[in-house]
């Protein structure tokens, strides 16, 4: 990476108090991955500064390297007004936010999924259909991180429609000998090959598939957006 960097598109993941007037910020950046941070909030920091220090605003970051591990963040722009994103969508925002905190660790570009970060909160903010929407960041995520998954081929060849398979988050699509509870119609995988989340049926093996290998990758720690999104729903 270089000492400055300048203009460069980027979202906040983070942020926690940090020494007398600064805060610890984890940034999400187009070329440069994750980034952690130091932003001056002091009274005498710029105006247009202040307040935009928080998620789900893309931002324009102006970054120089300190002298230890952390960048300065000296400056940050709206690029577009924060997403207007309403609970519960908001929890799946947040649900977002946790999975790029938690499992990006490098300063690697991944201008796909970064992509595919802010389509997820337009989608979001327009109202479309949210399980879609969040199974593409999903999917995009696992590629990305090195996880991705064939759904047309199994451990004996081709998926077939009228067969049941097991899914193991290291071997891939074990052919079942009967339907059972923790197992996918091999005409849901075709579905999935296909990018056609139309059925309902689908849309649920895919969230199941994904989920496994997302819990696998966090290796055990809870994501505080799927329990306040449990417990939002139970109240409301």
């Amino acid at each position: 990476m270089p000492n400055l960097i300048d203009s460069e598109p980027g979202v906040i993941l983070h942020t926690r108090p940090y020494k007398e007037h600064s805060l610890l910020v984890e940034l999400y950046t187009l070329n440069y991955g994750r980034v952690s941070a130091v932003a001056r909030v002091s009274k005498k920091s710029s105006s247009h500064s202040i307040g935009i220090y928080q998620p789900f605003i893309l931002l324009k970051l102006s970054l120089r390297q300190g002298s230890s591990a952390l960048w300065n963040l000296t400056d940050a722009y709206m690029q577009r007004v924060a997403f207007k994103i309403e609970p519960p969508r908001s929890f799946s925002a947040t649900y977002l936010n946790e999975l790029l905190y938690y499992l990006i660790k490098t300063h690697d570009s991944e201008p796909r999924l970064f992509a595919a970060y802010i389509k997820t909160l337009e989608s979001l903010e327009k109202g479309m259909q949210e399980v879609v929407c969040l199974r593409d960041f999903e999917s995009t995520l696992i590629e990305t991180l090195g996880y991705a998954i064939d759904y047309s081929v199994s451990d004996v060849g081709d998926i077939k429609s009228d067969e049941h398979y097991y899914f193991s988050v290291n071997n891939g699509f074990i052919k079942a000998l009967k339907e059972e509870s923790n197992t996918f119609s091999g005409q849901d995988l075709l579905n999935i090959h296909q990018h056609n989340l139309k059925d309902k049926n689908t849309q649920l093996a895919l969230k199941k598939i994904n989920k496994s290998v997302i819990d696998e990758l966090l290796q055990g720690r809870e994501l505080k957006s799927r329990l306040l999104y449990q417990q939002f729903m139970a109240v409301k």
